[in-house]
């Protein structure tokens, strides 16, 4: 139980949503006035007013929408939750399913938690440990390794596969610094055991060889920056991170277009995780930030990192100036997140930050700032996660059959993706909560 909200297994037997607009993300429409059915977790009927409707069986919980907007539930496709806490903030905002980039024992549990009803959150899709290599010597201070499975040869990677696939996790992520033959290892074998590889671009592999091979996601852009910057730049990318980052800014924007249709052609995805820039900012916006509304969520561990960035290993050699030409970095990412929409490349919503669920509506406004739609932003947490994790069930739409999880907005988010924040309540397995028990969570989270 978290902030009074009681398990999920308390769900009536039915709900119907009276008087909502639904946008079933099926094409870029709405479907105004109608009345939503849920039996059993799922969606039953939606039927217009003309349609006449019996009397609600007993058992039925009836809610007046209002004339609000219903929307699948959202999506975050790049999370690293630790706790139970963690996953009442993503629900709370409207976020039914996750994907988890750092998995470990805690994970399984929640994740069984969750699919058991014993407690409130998302669906869990969950990667093993990260699979890493050795980093170069001279720059170990600075790319951290701490829980990470390590690997260096062909039967290294094979076997990091393996034992993530028997302990149960979903798919296997790979990191910066793993060797080419790691890789290859990794990949046999997650197709053998057919489960997907996602992660980082490794080093040794770049992004043709990721293309090559077939890597299901690639997270934060990575790889691109090595095909975009001229040999002539006078910043080249490295092994560090801020290497790469502020070797963005020389980037040949030219180049994005034939890179777009490649990766189209490949059929690869890309999160790109445009939120997390926020720890690029200059101290100033940090702060602002900080003493703004999400900054009320925010850990006090966190709130210190942020404000003396020197405490993470891959921002420590970042000075104020790079800090500032990073921030300049992510108006070159936007543009090439651009072009992979224009291109119809996939795209998935992700964070890689907290305050969790708050971050995914972030993210969603940055997609639209690169250049997509409303519609086309709020696919890439809806329809774009099911198709991915090739879920079959009606997962990201609202229609009879779908799973009943649903998010009532006051307006309509196709006019304005910022409105994704305007949430009435939230429907979780065919479960309804209000905007009460909405804020309940939410301040059983809140940092104290």
């Amino acid at each position: 139980m978290v902030g009074g909200v009681e398990a999920q297994s308390q769900s009536p037997e039915s709900l119907i949503l009276e008087n909502v607009h639904v946008i079933p993300m099926d094409g870029e429409r709405v479907v105004r006035h109608v009345r939503l059915v849920v039996r059993g977790g799922e969606i039953a009927a939606i039927l217009r007013p003309s349609v006449g409707v019996a009397r609600a069986p007993e058992g039925t919980q009836v809610v007046d929408g209002r004339g609000g907007f219903l929307i699948p539930g959202l999506w975050d496709m790049h999370v690293h939750v630790e706790d139970e806490s963690d996953l009442a903030m993503l629900v709370a905002h409207g976020v039914t399913g996750a994907r988890d980039m750092f998995g470990s024992p805690e994970h399984l549990k929640l994740r069984e938690l969750v699919r058991s009803g014993e407690i409130l959150g998302p669906d869990l899709v969950l990667a093993g440990p990260i699979i890493e290599g050795e980093p170069p010597p001279e720059l170990a201070s600075v790319i951290a390794t701490e829980g990470r499975r390590m690997v260096a040869t062909f039967e290294d990677g094979s076997a990091a596969v393996r034992e993530q696939h028997e302990a149960g996790y979903d798919f296997a992520k790979v990191y910066n610094n793993v060797p080419a033959e790691a890789y290859r290892g990794i990949v046999e074998e997650a197709k053998r055991l057919g489960i997907p590889v996602a992660g980082h671009v490794p080093f040794e592999v770049g992004l043709e060889g990721v293309i090559a091979h077939g890597q299901a996601s690639i997270e934060h852009l990575r790889g691109y920056v090595w095909e975009l910057v001229p040999a002539e730049a006078p910043q080249q990318p490295g092994a560090d991170l801020r290497s790469r980052t502020l070797a963005w800014n020389y980037a040949d924007a030219s180049r994005m277009k034939a890179l777009a249709a490649e990766t189209r052609a490949a059929r690869i995805w890309n999160t790109p995780t445009l939120t997390v820039g926020l720890i690029f900012k200059p101290a100033a916006e940090i702060e602002a930030y900080l003493e703004g509304p999400e900054g009320t969520f925010v850990e006090d561990d966190w709130k210190s990192v942020l404000r003396d960035r020197t405490q993470i290993a891959w921002l420590s050699n970042f000075s104020d100036e790079d800090f500032r030409s990073a921030e300049r970095s992510l108006e070159v990412q936007r543009e090439l997140v651009g072009h992979l929409a224009e291109a119809g490349a996939r795209l998935l919503a992700g964070t890689d930050r907290s305050p969790w669920g708050l971050s995914l509506h972030a993210e969603l406004r940055e997609l639209v700032a690169s250049g997509l739609t409303p519609y086309e932003a709020l696919a890439c947490a809806t329809v774009y996660p099911a198709e991915y994790l090739e879920r079959d069930d009606g997962t990201g739409r609202v229609a009879v059959g779908s799973p009943a999880d649903l998010v009532l907005l006051e307006a309509n988010p196709l006019e304005d993706i910022s409105r994704t924040l305007q949430i009435e309540g939230v429907v979780r397995r065919g479960r309804w909560l209000d905007r009460a028990s909405l804020d309940a969570l939410i301040e059983a989270t809140k940092a104290p």
